[in-house]
């Protein structure tokens, strides 16, 4: 397949188009003018999701993977107006060029926005993206993720996630702290194990559906954090000084799905190498201590 990934040197972006060129499609990478720089994205086009010149890049592609957009609620919360034209704006753009060029979108979204109301800004505005695809005539896929980590999610570089997060501190030997209910829970999906579930669902043409990627399991914030101390040798301790947490914060996200997409990865496992991957990053040379 001709593939067109936004958001190409972003966490997502970087990994779907390492993996896919891998799996020996044809991807052309975009990303946005000034905006994050990747080893392996230096071919990427400079062009904003939003412009409208986006859409030439379309021509001849079977499908656009839009990982373009504000993946964290912290930002969003602090500029909603923002976070709606980067995750549903720019998804409007993008189906606007393939319907013009005969291409279908898929579009990630977050198991936030299935919840009704949204909790929180981001949730806001990734279902008012899912929306887009909806309402829009070019084929589309929704594809709901739960948190999703793995190699190429750096908390150092700015990156988002818990696992991300504690890995960091659990590197430098940093106390890991759990601030409001440690017990609220999450469904973890290795990012190599998303790719590929979004690669066969875009092979089978699996058009104007919303499919939930998940791996069926909810694991708590605090056990997470021990897996993650266990996979890098840490003694950090675990620190859970509860507070009040922002709306959508606090809540647990347990996506069981009744037939869970086929994921190779175990959470422990996916752990593991994530760490390993990471104790190998350049950030990471200069931050772990000896």
């Amino acid at each position: 397949m001709k593939l067109l990934i936004t958001g190409a040197t972003g966490f997502l972006g970087s990994r779907a188009s390492e993996l896919l060129e891998q799996n020996r499609h044809q991807v052309i990478r975009a990303a946005r003018p000034n905006g994050a720089e990747r080893a392996a994205a230096t071919d990427a086009i400079r062009v904003d999701a939003g412009d409208p010149a986006v859409r030439d890049l379309i021509a001849g592609c079977d499908a656009v993977l839009h990982f373009a957009g504000i993946p964290d609620p912290a930002r969003a919360r602090e500029d909603p107006a923002r976070a709606v034209r980067e995750n549903a704006g720019t998804t409007l753009n993008l189906l606007e060029g393939c319907a013009e060029h005969g291409a279908g979108l898929v579009y990630p979204s977050t198991v936030r926005a299935a919840l009704d109301p949204p909790p929180d800004p981001y949730a806001h505005s990734k279902r008012l993206g899912e929306e887009a695809c909806r309402l829009h005539g070019a084929p589309t896929l929704v594809a709901r993720l739960t948190s999703v980590y793995g190699p190429g999610q750096v908390a150092w570089e700015g990156a988002t996630g818990a696992i991300a997060s504690f890995a960091a501190r659990a590197l430098e030997g940093e106390p890991i702290v759990i601030s409001g209910d440690p017990g609220r829970s999450r469904d973890f999906v290795y990012v190599d194990d998303a790719i590929t579930a979004i690669e066969a669902l875009v092979a089978d043409g699996r058009w104007n559906e919303t499919v939930l990627i998940a791996s069926g399991r909810s694991t708590s914030l605090r056990a997470v954090a021990e897996l993650v101390c266990e996979a890098a040798g840490s003694s950090s301790s675990i620190e859970t000084p509860g507070g009040e947490l922002p709306a959508g914060e606090n809540e647990s996200y347990q996506a069981t799905p009744e037939a869970p997409l086929p994921l190779n990865l175990s959470l422990e496992e996916g752990i593991r190498r994530y760490v390993d991957w990471l104790k190998k990053h350049p950030a990471a040379q200069v931050r772990i201590r000896g």
